[in-house]
């Protein structure tokens, strides 16, 4: 028996107690006449007054409050299923839960076998790192697909007005003199996607952007991994990762601004002068 289950037998045998002590009460006053058995029956009536009506209201209590959570959650529910959203996680962290979406985002990868990934980031640092979480899926995929499968991915041009402006933020106290980290992680990106060209094929197209992507995105045919990408003193890492399915507006939206930045004509390969 669970503990639920235990306390909900509890309340119920203190509710019927104090019933008893009510009605016995009810009866002792209108049964007898004599002023002690009207001080008894006064005393059983309060006590099981006292006992009956709080475990009464407390249960009318949580069955309302379960209908106006289950019609907040419903409504909440068909919101984000109007907007096309088809799951919010909290971050885009892994956890002990096993459903989270770095480990959906893993699976993702290593399940894709053919098709387009479009990829968009400040410096997508998080993928294009041998040490990081999503290396080894990304590097597996190209390498078992054969071809079968193209990676288009959008990071900050070293030169973008933006990565000054996000490294004095996110460094705070470095040394002007230092490269700041954010264009050794956008330079880290380069070198590994050209070590993916080599070692896979020439399959994952890198470019550079002067327009400052306001997002971290990683688009599949069929669904859209989407989250926030602020200017605040910490690398935005604790934002919700909201997934869109395709077709949505939301999908369309995001789709369009990754294709948007790719044609500009400041939008250069590494390696030439944009």
């Amino acid at each position: 028996m669970t503990t639920s289950a235990v306390h909900q037998r509890f309340l119920y045998f203190c509710a019927a107690l104090g019933f008893a002590v009510l009605v016995a009460g009810l009866a002792v006053g209108v049964l007898m006449d004599s002023t002690a058995w009207t001080l008894s029956a006064v005393v059983l009536e309060s006590l099981g007054s006292a006992v009956l009506f709080p475990i009464l209201v407390s249960f009318s209590y949580d069955r309302l409050k379960e209908k106006w959570l289950g019609d907040e959650v419903w409504r909440i529910f068909n919101e984000l299923s109007d907007a096309g959203i088809s799951r919010v996680y909290k971050d885009r962290e892994t956890s002990p839960r096993r459903d989270n979406a770095h480990t959906r985002l893993a699976e993702e990868f290593r399940g894709f076998e053919n098709g387009e990934i479009l990829m968009m980031g400040v410096s997508l640092r998080v993928f294009f790192n041998p040490l990081g979480p999503f290396y080894r899926d990304i590097q597996t995929m190209l390498r078992e697909t054969g071809g079968r499968v193209r990676i288009r991915a959008i990071v900050c041009d070293p030169r973008n007005p933006d990565v000054p402006t996000r490294a004095a933020i996110e460094e705070a106290g470095r040394s002007p003199e230092h490269t700041s980290q954010l264009e050794r992680d956008i330079e880290s990106t380069n070198v590994t996607v050209a070590g993916l060209r080599v070692t896979t094929g020439p399959n994952v197209d890198l470019r550079l952007a002067m327009a400052a992507p306001y997002c971290t995105t990683v688009i599949f045919p069929h669904v859209c991994y989407y989250s926030p990408n602020l200017l605040a003193p910490k690398a935005p890492v604790g934002l919700p990762m909201i997934l869109f399915r395709s077709g949505a507006h939301g999908y369309k939206m995001i789709h369009a601004s990754f294709e948007y930045v790719w044609q500009l004509p400041t939008t250069r390969e590494p390696g030439t002068v944009g």
